[in-house]
């Protein structure tokens, strides 16, 4: 199993359910990945150190939709079965792979950025903070999010600002738009890292709590963030859901079932005041 990285909380929460479906079914799972998700070249070697040990399958979060495309294909093509999750990737579902087991991506962006977009109001002004190019879960947020805010009669001061692949890159980046961000009454990120990292540049420039903003995913960072009124909502996926179907469609379809072409899970908006409810608390520990 080839996460797109594995020092951050979301990767480790999807380890967790995948590691959990694993071990109630008997599966011999590997789980190994780039350490950001900055390293391309490191997971496409992956993918094809796994297809020339000729694992029984392979499950891929692709770092970018196109670059990864060919080492799946070869790998369907040499008879191991691979099912994509968390980003999609280019190539036909049955062909070039078997399943997708994500968040609706794009959803998931029209929900934080019509939040946004409620709290900003017609005429306000926003900053969209995207994530890396090249990475289909993201850039579906992004454009979701945009939608609704345009719609809104939002004024879109920035929308071409890459954050990077860690959190230390996402804050050096809305530092070095510190300006824009002044203006902007509101600023959505669409994914961990770069939500860690505008907070700690806010947090840096005594911005924090003077600007609405809505992040994506969860960390203690993000929640902390979240109580203390620094950022006004996170979407939050279910990673645990995710890493568990992805490695119980692969079981199923290894003991000869018929498995869905694509999966979607679950997404939740989560304000200050829904942060501990029962259904909730456990998407943000």
């Amino acid at each position: 199993m080839i996460p797109k990285a594995t020092q951050s909380m979301f990767w480790n929460i999807v380890h967790r359910g995948a590691t959990q479906a694993a071990e109630e079914l008997s599966i011999n799972l590997v789980w190994k990945g780039p350490t950001s998700e900055g390293d391309r070249a490191a997971q496409k070697q992956l993918v094809q150190q796994f297809t020339n040990q000729g694992v029984d399958g392979i499950l891929l979060a692709p770092l970018d939709s196109r670059a990864l495309a060919a080492e799946a294909t070869t790998a369907m093509a040499k008879g191991i079965p691979v099912i994509i999750f968390d980003s999609g990737i280019e190539g036909e579902v049955g062909k070039d792979y078997l399943s997708f087991v994500a968040t609706d991506n794009s959803a998931a962006g029209r929900l934080g950025g019509k939040h946004l977009a409620s709290l900003l109001g017609e005429g306000g002004k926003a900053v969209l903070l995207r994530h890396m190019e090249g990475h289909e879960s993201t850039t579906k947020r992004e454009e979701g999010a945009l939608e609704e805010l345009k719609s809104a009669g939002v004024e879109i001061l920035v929308d071409n600002r890459y954050a990077g692949a860690s959190a230390g890159d996402a804050q050096t980046t809305a530092m070095n738009m510190i300006d824009v961000l002044r203006e902007a009454g509101g600023i959505f990120a669409p994914n961990q890292t770069s939500s860690e990292g505008l907070v700690l540049a806010l947090r840096q420039t005594n911005l924090a709590g003077k600007v609405k903003v809505v992040g994506f995913d969860s960390s203690p960072l993000l929640v902390d963030a979240l109580r203390n009124g620094e950022i006004d909502a996170l979407v939050v996926q279910d990673p645990v859901k995710m890493g568990y179907l992805s490695v119980k469609l692969m079981a199923d379809h290894l003991d000869g079932k018929t498995i869905e072409s694509q999966v979607n899970t679950a997404v939740h908006l989560v304000t200050r005041d829904a942060m501990d409810r029962p259904e909730i608390k456990p998407l943000l520990e």
